[in-house]
Parts: C-alpha cells; structure tokens; sequence
C-alpha cells in the first residue's frame, strides 16, 4: 500500500505544506496549501510567536483539508551548525557516541545545547586505515524545541525534523543521473524571505552547506524604505520591477532591487568560494534558484553575470504526478520556488536506500516519548487481544459446559422415560 507523507515547511513568511503519496514506481502531489503569517511570528528562521504560528498550522489544515496528524519538519538557518569532519571507520552507534565527545573541537556551540547527527560524504583509505568524512550537523535544542512547541500547538506530532538543504537535494536533484559522470558538483540556491540556504553535492551526496542570515525580505525592506510604500506593495513591486519599464516607479524599483541584491550575491559567492577553495573541491558546474525570494525581477540574471556559472530555476514538481488537488496546474506551476522544501521533506518519509540512514534533529527525549507511547499503545492492543481470546475461550467453555449439561439433561430424562416402560 502506498505511504502518504506530509512536509511542512515553517517559513518567516507564510507556513506551507504538501501531502505526497509515495508509490513504488510514482510519487503523486494531492495537496498544497499555505497561510500566511504576522510579521514578526518567526525572526530570522526561528520561531519566536509559538500561538501565532500554531493558529496559521491549524487554518492550514482546516482550509487545505490534511488530514493526517504527524509531519515531517525542516530546520536551516544561523542556528543550525554544518561542519565537514574526518573519522574511523565505524558503525553509527560507536560514531554518534565519539561525536558527544569531539564535536565540541568542530561546532561553536555547547555540546550540552546542541542536537547532534551527521550524514556520511564518502568512505575511503588511508595508509593508517578505513576512514569516513561526515557533515556533522548541530541544531540548537531550544531553536528546535521552539518549532515543535508551536507544530504540536497546531495539533501536529513531527515524526522527523531534517536539515532544509538536505531536504532541497531530494526535491531538485535527478536521481536517474549516474553518478560517475564528469566530476562537477551542483549547487542549490534557497532564498528565503530571512535565510537563503546553500547547498553543494554531486548527485545527491552533500559537499557543503551554508545557511546565510540574509533574504528576499531585505531587499523588500530597502524598497518599501526609499519609496516610502507599504512592504505589501514593496513585495508586489519587487517581483515585476524592470529596468526598461516606462512606469518611473517600476524603474525606479528595478534600480532599488539592483542596489540590495549586491550584500545577498556577495554572501552567496563567498559561501561558493570559501567551498571552491577547500583541497577536494569538485567544480560547480551548475546553479539551482529556488524560494520565493529567487522570483525578484533581475536575480537569477545578476547572479549568473556574478558567478559565471549557468544558473536554472528548480523545478521539484518534475518528477511528481499531480493529483485533483482543487489548485489549478497553471498556480502550481508558479508556486514551484515555494514547493522546493515541503516537497522535499515529505520525501524524507520514504524509506532510505539500503546502507543508507536519514538524519534528524529531533530531540533523543522527544523520540523517546513518542516511542514509548507506541509500545503503551501497542502493550494496550496486546492486553486487549489477550481479553478477548481468553473472553473467547470462556465462551467456547461456556457453550462446552452449556452443551455438556444439555446433554446430561438428555440423557436423564431419557433414562427416567426407560424406567416407567419397565415399571
């Protein structure tokens, strides 16, 4: 039986979320839906108004119809540490037991504060033996403990809480690809209204990941501030702006857009750069733009011209079959920049390939609990069966002892009935 799954994707902006169903051979679309949120109720890619953010989770599924009741969540941003490292070979228990104790040498942050886990690069020998190297991943506990608190405000358990750059890779990269083509690397650009998450791998393994504390809704607020307009029609202007527009405020937005954009390429080609240089270092042979933010007028165009490298729009609706979800095709085509993440979170649900693990950042403790309401659940089923076969049994008995004094019953009368024929 095919899996539904559900990604949902808390944004500064607006929370957004879809439903996949995830066959063997096709992952079909059959919901999507989105509700905005207050100014204010994230900052900076962190939840800091957990009502407001549950109330937008429960309008959400009320207007979008889900149904199901668990999600899977996605972190990325300047709370969320990433770090490339080099260990022995070992299995995963021995290595996230090692990582307690030396990640405090790799992250900036106290290992006690932190959720940890790691996604394994690639395996490979030394003349002193089996290593691996790991992205090994530090989420801030009470960065994480924020976004639950709110989702399971909204009514919502997380069955898993992954990184939004792993997530982007399985909703943009072509699994088809093989992996010994010509040694060049992706690299998907995410730009948030606050985050814009930077993701480099080849064919689906994870090189490097960044997670910049800037945004779509910076240049926004450059254009509401020197045109003195609402940031709704900042927003609007943004997103249809041209240089040759003969509207004088449309220009004269295009030229504003221009401006503000520099202090986000300039992050992203540093991030780039600070990868390129590193020994190992494959080439990056080509750019995905994706998020809301990547739909300024102008972007994609200056970004390219920045980095000399081809750059594409992310489709993650590409592969997917698309269900009857009330939404017109042609909206959820235009949607696509928004789509990248839940997409890609549902698509955590599927099962890994063999060998492979998924991470999660979900608290030990959270799991834990969830785990042991499972086994309650599953030892109170256990007992309830166990009542009704020994109910069973006591009614089989019953009918035994009933039919048994029945014919005792039988046989008396018949032997009396015997008695008066010889009497």
């Amino acid at each position: 039986m095919a899996q539904r799954a559900v990604g949902l994707d808390v944004g500064t902006s607006a929370v957004r979320a879809v439903e996949l169903v995830l066959g063997r051979d096709q992952v079909t679309l059959t919901r999507f839906g989105q509700v905005a949120l207050a100014p204010g109720a994230l900052v900076g890619g962190e939840v800091v108004d957990a009502p407001a953010v549950a109330s937008a989770i429960r309008r959400l599924w009320r207007e979008a119809g889900f149904r199901a009741r668990t999600a899977v969540l996605g972190v990325g941003n300047q709370r969320v540490v990433v770090r490339q490292a080099d260990f022995p070979a070992m299995s995963d228990q021995d290595l996230r037991s090692a990582l307690q104790f030396q990640a405090q040498d790799l992250i900036p942050i106290p290992v006690e504060d932190a959720i940890l886990d790691f996604q394994l690069v690639e395996e490979f020998a030394t003349p002193d033996g089996e290593m691996q190297r790991i992205l090994l991943v530090a989420a801030q506990r009470d960065m994480v403990r924020s976004l639950l608190a709110a989702v399971e405000g909204g009514g919502l358990s997380a069955s898993m809480v992954d990184l939004i750059p792993f997530a982007l890779m399985r909703a943009l990269t072509d699994s088809s690809l093989a992996r010994d083509l010509e040694p060049t690397a992706d690299a998907i650009v995410c730009v948030g209204a606050s985050i814009t998450n930077v993701v480099v791998h080849q064919r689906g393994v994870p090189e490097f990941v960044r997670m910049l504390g800037v945004g779509g809704d910076d240049i926004t607020k450059g254009i509401a501030n020197e045109l003195g307009v609402d940031g709704d029609t900042a927003e609007d202007l943004k997103r249809r702006a041209h240089p040759d527009s003969p509207d004088d405020l449309e220009s004269r937005t295009a030229q504003i857009v221009t401006a503000h954009s520099t202090l986000l390429i300039e992050e992203i080609r540093g991030s780039l750069d600070y990868y390129q240089a590193q020994p190992e270092a494959s080439p990056i042979g080509r750019i995905v733009l994706t998020g809301g933010g990547s739909r300024t007028i102008g972007l994609l165009e200056s970004l390219e011209q920045t980095l000399g490298v081809a750059i594409e729009e992310g489709h993650p609706l590409a592969g997917l079959e698309l269900a009857k979800t009330g939404i017109p095709e042609e909206r959820l085509i235009e949607s696509e920049p928004l789509l990248s993440v839940p997409v890609g979170l549902a698509l955590a649900a599927r099962p890994p390939e063999s060998g492979q693990r998924r991470l999660s950042v979900l608290p030990v403790e959270v799991a834990a609990v969830r785990t042991q309401r499972r086994q309650m659940v599953l030892a109170s089923a256990a007992v309830g069966v166990l009542v009704v076969l020994l109910l069973l049994v006591w009614l089989a008995r019953q009918t035994q002892v009933s039919d048994e004094k029945d014919k005792a019953s039988r046989a008396e009368q018949e032997n009396a009935s015997l008695q008066q024929q010889v009497n």
